[in-house]
C-alpha cells in the first residue's frame, strides 16, 4: 500500500497492531441426557436425567443458556446468549449421538450381600432410535438478534463429522455364575461423517459482536410421543475387578449438539514471523 507520508505510514503500522485478525472458528453447544451428572454438570439449564423430561418440553435452546464452564466436550461458548467476537457464519451442522456400545439380553450377578439379582438387557432399541429416526421428528432454526436465519428439518442438517452406523454381535460363553451374557455392540449417527456434509448458506451470515444467538430444538408431537414413553437412559455395566459387586455401571449419555461453523474476527493476539 502506498502511503502519501511517512507520518500516515507510521500511523497505519501502530493501528495494524491493533486491528482484528481473521481465524476459522466453530462454535458448538449440545444438549446431554444422562441418568446421572458431575460436578459443575449438575443443575445445568436444558440438560435432563432421563428421556421423558427431555420429551415433555417441545423446544429446547442451545447458544442461550450454557457456556464452557459445563466443559468443553459439550459447549465452547464463553458467554451465554450474546457473541464474544465479530463471526462470519458459513454452515450449521447437527450432531445426535447414543453411546456406542448398546448391551442387550439378561444377565443374574451377586451384589455385595451375596444375593442374585438379575439385570435386564439395556436400551438397545432406544439407541437406535435416537440416533437415526429421532432427526427426522425434530426441526432446527437459528436466530440472530430478533431475526430467523435459518429453519431446517432434522434430517437436513447433517453433523459433517463423527461415527456412522457399525456394529457386532457375539455370545459369550454361559458363566456358572452370571449366566449368559449376550451382547450387541453398535455405533449410529445421522449423515455420512465427512466435514463437507453439513448445511451450507448460499451466502455466509455476518453475526455482530455482542449480539444475541439463538439454536432452537423443535420436537414433533410424535418425537415426544416416544420419548414421554420410554425409560431410561440406563446404564453401561463392567465387570469389576474386586469380585463383588460382580459388575460397576455407569451412566450412558445421549448427545444433541448444534454446531456453527465460520471465521471469527478477533484482536491480533501478536505478529507472525517466519
Amino acid at each position: 500500500m502506498l502511503y502519501k507520508t511517512a507520518e500516515e505510514a507510521a500511523v497505519h503500522k501502530e493501528f495494524a497492531k491493533y486491528a482484528n485478525v481473521v481465524e476459522a472458528w466453530p462454535l458448538y453447544d449440545s444438549i446431554v441426557i444422562s441418568r446421572q451428572f458431575y460436578g459443575n454438570e449438575q443443575g445445568v439449564d436444558g440438560w435432563y436425567t432421563s428421556f421423558a423430561n427431555f420429551g415433555a418440553q417441545e423446544t429446547h435452546k442451545f447458544f442461550k443458556v450454557r457456556t464452557d464452564s459445563v466443559g468443553q466436550a459439550y459447549c465452547n461458548m464463553q458467554s451465554a446468549d450474546s457473541m464474544d467476537f465479530a463471526f462470519r457464519l458459513h454452515s450449521v451442522g447437527l450432531a445426535i449421538w447414543s453411546p456406542a456400545p448398546n448391551m442387550e439380553g439378561v444377565v443374574n450377578v451377586q451384589d455385595t450381600d451375596g444375593v442374585v439379582q438379575t439385570i435386564f438387557g439395556n436400551d438397545q432399541a432406544i439407541g437406535h432410535w435416537f440416533a437415526a429416526e429421532l432427526p427426522n421428528h425434530l426441526s432446527i432454526s437459528l436466530k440472530v438478534q430478533q431475526d430467523i436465519k435459518i429453519e431446517l428439518p432434522g434430517m437436513g442438517c447433517p453433523p459433517g463429522y463423527g461415527p456412522i452406523a457399525s456394529g457386532t454381535a457375539n455370545q459369550l460363553v454361559d458363566d456358572p455364575d452370571y449366566g449368559e451374557i449376550p451382547y450387541n455392540i453398535n455405533s449410529v449417527v445421522q449423515g455420512v461423517p465427512i466435514l463437507e456434509n453439513r448445511y451450507p448458506l448460499p451466502t455466509p451470515i455476518g453475526i455482530p459482536r455482542t449480539a444475541s444467538i439463538e439454536g432452537r430444538l423443535t420436537l414433533s408431537e410424535t418425537a415426544r410421543s416416544v420419548l414421554q414413553a420410554v425409560t431410561g437412559p440406563q446404564d453401561f455395566w463392567f465387570n469389576s475387578t474386586d469380585g463383588l459387586p460382580a459388575y460397576t455401571f455407569f451412566p450412558k449419555r445421549y448427545i444433541i449438539t448444534f454446531s456453527l461453523f465460520g471465521e471469527r474476527m478477533i484482536q491480533q493476539r501478536g505478529e507472525y514471523h517466519r
